[in-house]
């Protein structure tokens, strides 16, 4: 109805505030298809450090302005987002494809309120790689005055809405390529560590302002991310020997693609195991913890928090400045996997008017 094509009407590469926090939006033309038709896709989405909800009820999507159910792209949505937000809560996202119509097949549903795409998996690529945009931080999608609630209480100022401005068009594959790792390369924004504060938090400049990083949680997501990319089992010399394991944990740890051998009675040799964990003094705790239950990327999050820096460790700056490169290049760097939010952002802008810059000496009541 009009309602819906005024809501879809009004998705594009802006942003704007749901109950006072920050949503984000992007959009992208992808490549056209064999076929040669031409498309568009546009989603805006709840930050997820900031913006989220208990139940998936705000992961909508539409199609040439009409709001449809796609069981597949929801999922889809659901899945670029895992490990974003806090556990048991789900984001916002609205996902608005502009498609030729001989794409969509409406044969799915009476009242036609669900559709089939054809080329299905080509479009859950598409939208998973708007999101990962999105949710990256560079100057192109980072605003000079963000709202943030967290701010406002901490420095009882409000904050002009921001402006996010993220969009990438998409010509041919080799193109798409070669934008993408330019993006990565030189699209992101300039951190210099310049000191931390209780052996927990990093003290961040950058061109408008500052920010406060916690380092564990930081490096926990730049690990998780990397365990993502390669779960790399290594040998362990001598192995591991873990005593008192019932049978579900020896075929969990069998399910990770450990190596686990009887070596006596209530005895278990583990001869392998995640690089991560075979340098630590805890490796038998850590292994231990995995054998608990959960599926490989419940592990993998076990590992990253477990290997991460701990909180109340000094750092040099060379080091600092090391962790902040690498967190900033993640591709979900707002938030760690269990949906923490990794930094507090203090705007310029935000200490301008804290520490009243703006007023006029001869004006300003005394000063």
């Amino acid at each position: 109805g009009s309602r819906e094509e005024e809501k879809t009407e009004k998705w594009g590469n802006s942003s704007s505030l749901v109950n006072g926090e920050q949503v984000e939006s992007n959009a992208i033309s992808p490549q056209p298809l064999a076929s040669g038709l031409l498309s568009k896709i546009q989603v805006v989405l709840g930050l997820p450090d900031r913006c989220h909800r208990q139940r998936p009820d705000w992961v909508k999507v539409a199609t040439n302005r009409r709001m449809v159910r796609s069981p597949e792209l929801e999922q889809t949505i659901l899945s670029a987002m895992a490990r974003t937000c806090p556990r048991d809560r789900y984001p916002i996202c609205f996902l608005h494809l502009q498609i030729c119509p001989s794409l969509i097949d409406w044969n799915r549903h009476p009242a036609k309120a669900e559709m089939y795409l054809h080329s299905l998996s080509y479009w859950q690529e598409q939208v998973s790689c708007v999101i990962e945009q999105a949710l990256r931080i560079s100057p192109t999608n980072l605003p000079e005055a963000t709202y943030s609630q967290r701010v406002e209480k901490l420095l009882k100022v409000s904050e002009e809405k921001g402006a996010y401005n993220v969009s990438r068009s998409v010509q041919s594959a080799p193109e798409e390529d070669k934008n993408t790792q330019k993006f990565r390369q030189i699209g992101l924004i300039e951190l210099r560590a310049i000191a931390q504060v209780h052996n927990m938090y990093i003290l961040a400049e950058h061109p408008t302002g500052m920010w406060l990083v916690e380092q564990h949680i930081a490096h926990e997501r730049v690990l998780y991310e990397q365990l993502c990319d390669r779960w790399q089992l290594v040998s362990l010399e001598p192995p591991v020997i873990l005593n008192h394991l019932t049978p579900a944990q020896v075929e969990q740890l069998q399910r990770l693609g450990l190596d686990v051998e009887p070596f006596g009675e209530q005895l278990w040799a583990v001869r392998n195991a995640p690089e991560l964990l075979t340098k630590r003094d805890d490796c038998a705790d850590a292994l231990l913890e995995l054998s608990l239950g959960g599926d490989l990327q419940t592990a993998q999050v076990a590992t990253a928090c477990r290997s991460a820096i701990r909180n109340g460790t000094p750092l040099s700056l060379p080091d600092m400045q090391t962790l902040l490169d690498q967190w900033k290049s993640t591709r979900n760097p707002r938030t760690c996997p269990h949906g923490r939010p990794i930094y507090l952002s203090l705007e310029e802008s935000a200490l301008a008017r804290f520490f009243r810059r703006h007023w006029v000496i001869g004006k300003s009541h005394g000063i």
